[in-house]
């Protein structure tokens, strides 16, 4: 099991320790051997800038895996602004060194993460420490308490909750329920060594105890058997198991809501990177009326132009006669007499019928008949020239 393996691993350093003193203790070293590499404290200083950012991680399983997976997946998944350095230190021992400060955050302390669905420890680390020495204490995970009952809605009661569970980081009274149920949301660290709680016990002085139900989001393998984490059921002694000997189960996990609640919208008038206006929002022009435009309906919102190619609607004069509205007036000057012939051009020109296309000809035909005619040029050339020549 998981408490087990840690166990047996920190047994096997002690072991080896001692039987690397007993071994020095029993050897005869030269003055050679025993000549010493010293760093001074400018050297250090300058080294510990070089070793900034730097995190080391296991992860928490007695299976064997290959570093190149573990690296190619975490780098996937982790997508830093760039690209870590990753190393093997030891049996399931990998030290991880970031470029900056965002990217070590997050590989810090976010998560939880995971491997194949195992967890992966991730701590802190200087590089002083020889990292077969250092202490994987858990993982921080999002836990959920449901059921509080409003009036107990509190923060010093839900922080005292929240204890019962672990190590606590952060608490949302308040979250969006992205998930089923009435809940807060806790940040905790979970002691791998220690199994998962269930419930939290709430006791209000004439009302009795209320059992509250814990959920985990995205937590990794975790046995029903003995509710910790880094093995299922399965592998838990014998792996035979009877379901009420089963005390932890898919009740702790966390459900999705089939319909997550919006993100707040965009205001449709913020505009994008750059300061320009995105896809979507309203750069804030919008149409405005005949009155806001200081226009008179009666006069300036009129069709008043005319073109010969437009129909200009009719209308009668005092004597009865038609004639158009309005025309177009050019170089100052234009009378009815004028705009009459004009029509009346117009009309004639769009009355004219086009002349009929050419017949179509083969183009063979027409190739042989070129050269009929060449010949018969030729023919007559030479006739003429014998005719001079006779001359």
């Amino acid at each position: 099991m998981a408490s087990s393996s840690d166990a047996g691993a920190r047994l096997a350093t002690t072991e080896t320790e001692s039987d690397l003193d007993d071994l020095l203790n029993n050897l005869d070293l030269r003055d050679d051997e025993l000549d010493d590499v010293v760093i001074g404290a400018d050297e250090v200083k300058e080294f510990q800038k070089d070793a900034h950012w730097m995190a080391i991680g296991k992860v928490h399983t007695s299976r064997s895996f290959s570093a190149e997976a573990l690296f190619g997946k975490m780098k996937a998944i982790w997508n830093l602004s760039k690209e870590p350095i990753c190393r093997e230190a030891g049996e399931n021992l990998f030290v991880f060194q970031m470029h900056c400060l965002g990217d070590w955050k997050k590989v810090v302390h976010q998560g939880p993460w995971t491997f194949r669905g195992w967890a992966v420890l991730i701590e802190d680390y200087d590089g002083r420490e020889v990292p077969e020495k250092v202490s994987f204490g858990g993982l921080f995970v999002w836990a959920q308490i449901h059921g509080i009952p409003e009036l107990y809605r509190k923060v010093q009661v839900v922080d005292d909750l929240a204890r019962r569970i672990g190590k606590t980081k952060e608490v949302q009274m308040t979250p969006k329920l992205f998930y089923e149920g009435n809940y807060v949301r806790l940040r905790v660290l979970l002691e791998v060594k220690n199994p998962l709680t269930r419930v939290v016990s709430l006791n209000v002085e004439g009302e009795g105890k209320k059992r509250l139900l814990v959920k985990y989001e995205k937590i990794p393998y975790f046995c029903k058997r003995c509710g910790l984490i880094g093995h299922n059921h399965e592998e838990c002694g014998d792996g035979v198991w009877t379901a009420k000997e089963l005390q932890y189960g898919d009740f702790m996990l966390a459900t999705r809501r089939a319909n997550p609640p919006a993100m707040e919208p965009r205001p449709f008038n913020q505009r994008g990177r750059g300061g320009r206006t995105g896809r979507g929002s309203v750069s804030g022009l919008r149409k405005r009326s005949s009155e806001d435009a200081l226009l008179d309906e009666n006069t300036d919102l009129k069709d008043t132009a005319s073109s010969p190619l437009k129909d200009v609607p009719m209308e009668q004069d005092g004597d009865g006669n038609l004639g158009a509205r309005k025309s177009l007036v050019f170089d100052g000057e234009h009378t009815e007499n004028e705009s009459e012939s004009s029509n009346t051009e117009a009309a004639e020109k769009s009355e004219e019928v086009p002349p009929p296309p050419l017949p179509y000809s083969d183009p063979r035909e027409r190739t042989k008949l070129r050269k009929t005619t060449a010949t018969k040029d030729l023919a007559t050339s030479a006739a003429s020239l014998e005719e001079d020549r006779r001359t």
